[in-house]
């Protein structure tokens, strides 16, 4: 409902007071300019259903300027600070006469200067069209679309810190700010819709940072509410965008019923009782026996007094409280953000494989033999500076793919709350390594992968709080989200104390599936078997979990990743999962192989490690294969020439070299003729006739120029697999 039409001596205050600030702007004075715009916005609510309606032309493109000014979108910023003062100017002519003052000097003076602008006259209300309008710059929408989508992000992970620490002053203004920016592009643009929304929660987080509304659960849910209804409508912004469309009519009024809601439960401010719950320094039932107490005085004795004396909250606890009660809030001061532009991704994208190319060109060079065999020394100097400076030149390049993974972990921050509710679990989130880079598709391509682990842990790991009081836990389980680099990738561990995995159940569950044999499979085995297709051990499907579909999909994700999963699980005390993935997915660290006269690369992550068998250990069991004992444990033994090139004899064992490789829990000895060197290759996709080739990940083009092909050890394993079985069936 609009406040009334403000009577005559009102509205002249009102432009007076416009009047007295347009003089004082200046175009680098952001919190002037904030404070104008805001008087103008509310001048405007004012104006839009009483006599004064047609001057709502005017004050919009004054609304307009003000705002590009905040975004620093007009490049003749003085100019428009000037103009800013004669439309003002301009609307207190319009009040005294009482029509517009179009054909005056003043008018012509405002049309001049917007002239200079480049802005048109302002056209009255029925030209306006709010769908075409948003449309006029498309590319200036689709970067509005992924600001607010960045903006959206971080508020909710903010909101959820909030939540937990409503005493964070610097966490509101932080969930405040973003939501001024998109209320005020999206004006700017002539998205309605979005803007009344971000204006209706703008004001809600407002009034908290005024002290007049506290800091709970419910006002952390009507913000989520809001959120969840503006990415709604940027959703269908950018459908509308790429479709050409009139934009969706979202209702309103479900947001602003809940806010009614909000404000009638907070009508008498937040009360003792309720913070000191908040702050658990009171069970439910201790707080009722207190009340209780309070109504058999009459009421006299207040609340307080009553849990200090019997020893039930501490005083210093208690004034606490009634400080956060009662205390006004104070706007922090804006925190400085770092410098940075937009490029777009498919010029980094050339700039990535152009540089690969560079790099396999360089070293073309230095081993052409022509060069090799130059006895010019210069010539060495100039190759060699050449080299440095194209190995910076390379890790500047793919630098700028890099970003920190944080923003990735804090959409997690929602989740794990959502599913705490859902579940009556309490969990305590903790981030480690938000600043740890990794490449820009990476980080995209493992966030399924973080949500379906994330849900596992909160589901399966984590007990309900009477569960972990009866085991000597604190009621509160503990899940963290840790990331850090070692050996040249990222490693990524989601940490929970809690009841661990229950290999008794998942080794049942796997037997009655068929999936393992009577033989007793490792331990790291049946850890393992949680990532096959449709596995379960959860007695009933719930909405969180218990379909057997998610922790495949982690599986299949981070192997196309060419990462592995490794898992350290104890019973009673909790699980980590690790993903151990390449820092980007265009170059690999590999070991260039010699497999008879052809060239392979193995991703050294895979390698533990390498030796050359003594003849008495090399064994061969029937039903097994050959076998290589290394450190007292005999592994199977897979011979590249036989798989990659049959053509050529293989040697035995005691004359070549073996790699002791790992993955997915197996451990297998590869056969090869030697090792050439490590290399950090630019990795190329295979053509038609090879991309699903098993046993091949890709390509390479080496430093004499010759193709490399890069092994996939997961296809090795299996090929290996299916030939021995072959075999043994002839």
């Amino acid at each position: 409902m609009s406040a009334p039409h403000p009577d005559p001596p009102e509205l002249n205050l009102e432009l007076d007071r416009l009047a007295l600030r347009a003089v004082m702007l200046a175009p680098d004075d952001l919190p002037a300019l904030g404070a104008f715009l805001t008087d103008l916005e509310k001048m405007r609510g004012r104006l839009a259903d009483g006599a004064a309606a047609e001057m709502l032309p005017l004050l919009d493109q004054l609304i307009e300027v003000t705002n590009r000014l905040v975004l620093r979108d007009l490049p003749a910023a003085a100019h428009a600070v000037e103009l800013l003062g004669q439309g003002v100017d301009l609307l207190r002519r319009w009040k005294e006469a009482g029509e517009a003052p179009e054909g005056t000097p003043a008018w012509a003076a405002y049309q001049d200067r917007l002239a200079d602008l480049g802005l048109s006259a302002p056209l009255p209300p029925a030209a306006k069209s709010p769908s075409s309008a948003a449309f006029e710059d498309p590319e200036l929408v689709a970067n509005f679309l992924t600001e607010a989508a960045e903006h959206l992000e971080g508020i909710e992970t903010r909101l959820v810190h909030l939540e937990q620490h409503p005493g964070d002053l610097e966490a509101v203004n932080a969930i405040f700010r973003p939501f001024h920016t998109i209320k005020g592009v999206a004006g700017f643009l002539n998205l309605e819709q979005i803007q009344a929304a971000g204006h209706q929660l703008e004001s809600l987080l407002d009034r908290v940072r005024s002290g007049t509304l506290p800091v709970s659960p419910g006002l952390v849910d009507v913000v989520l509410f809001g959120v969840d209804l503006l990415k709604a409508m940027l959703a269908d912004l950018g459908e509308a965008l790429s479709l050409s469309r009139p934009l969706t009519v979202f209702d309103l009024e479900p947001l602003e019923a809940r806010i009614a809601a909000l404000d009638e439960s907070q009508a008498a401010g937040p009360r003792l009782g309720e913070l000191l719950l908040a702050q658990r320094e009171l069970t439910p039932d201790q707080l009722a026996a207190a009340l209780e107490e309070q109504r058999a005085a009459g009421d006299h004795r207040p609340l307080g007094e009553i849990l200090v004396e019997e020893g039930r909250v501490s005083p210093q606890k208690v004034a606490q409280a009634l400080v956060q009660q009662l205390a006004g809030r104070k706007p922090a001061p804006e925190a400085g953000q770092p410098a940075a532009i937009r490029v777009d991704l498919a010029k980094l994208d050339t700039l990535v494989d152009l540089m690969g190319e560079l790099v396999i060109v360089q070293s073309q060079v230095r081993q052409n033999p022509q060069v090799v065999q130059a006895a010019d020394q210069k010539l060495g100097r100039d190759l060699g500076q050449m080299a440095r400076i194209t190995t910076e030149l390379q890790k500047i390049t793919m630098s700028l793919r890099m970003i920190p993974i944080g923003a990735t972990l804090r959409r997690m921050v929602r989740l794990v709350r959502d599913l705490s509710q859902k579940t009556g679990k309490l969990v305590n989130l903790r981030l480690e390594g938000e600043e740890t880079e990794i490449d820009r598709n990476m980080v995209e391509a493992i966030y399924d992968p973080l949500v379906h682990l994330v849900r596992n842990a909160v589901d399966h790991g984590l007990e309900l709080p009477e569960e972990r009081l009866a085991a000597g836990k604190p009621p509160e389980g503990q899940l963290v989200l840790r990331a850090y680099h070692q050996g040249g990738n990222v490693i990524i561990d989601i940490e929970d104390d809690g009841r661990g995995l229950n290999r008794e159940a998942i080794l049942a569950k796997a037997r009655a599936r068929g999936l393992v044999g009577a033989a007793d499979p490792s331990p790291a085995q049946i850890d393992h078997l949680i990532f096959e297709p449709g596995f379960s051990t959860a007695p009933q499907v719930t909405e969180v979990s218990g379909r057997g579909v998610g922790l495949d999909v982690v599986k299949q994700t981070v192997e196309r990743l060419r990462g592995k999963i490794e898992i350290l699980s104890r019973e009673g005390k909790g699980t980590c999962l690790t993903l151990r993935l390449p820092l980007t997915l265009a170059i690999i660290d590999g070991l260039l192989l010699r497999v008879g006269s052809e060239r392979y690369l193995l991703p050294a992550v895979a390698v533990r490690e390498t030796l050359r068998p003594r003849p008495q250990d090399y064994f061969t069991v029937a039903g097994q294969g050959e076998l290589i004992q290394v450190r007292r444990q005999l592994l199977p033994l897979i011979r590249l020439h036989r798989l990659l090139t049959p053509q050529q004899a293989d040697p035995d064992p005691w004359e070549a070299l073996v790699l002791v490789v790992e993955h997915e829990g197996k451990s297998r000895a590869l056969l090869a003729d030697e090792i050439l060197g490590k290399q950090e290759v630019v990795i190329k996709s295979l053509g038609q006739l090879l991309q699903n080739r098993e046993g091949l990940a890709g390509g390479t083009i080496l430093g004499d120029g010759r193709v490399g092909l890069i092994l996939d050890l997961g296809g090795i394993f299996t090929l290996a697999a299916r030939t021995a079985k072959e075999a043994a069936a002839i």
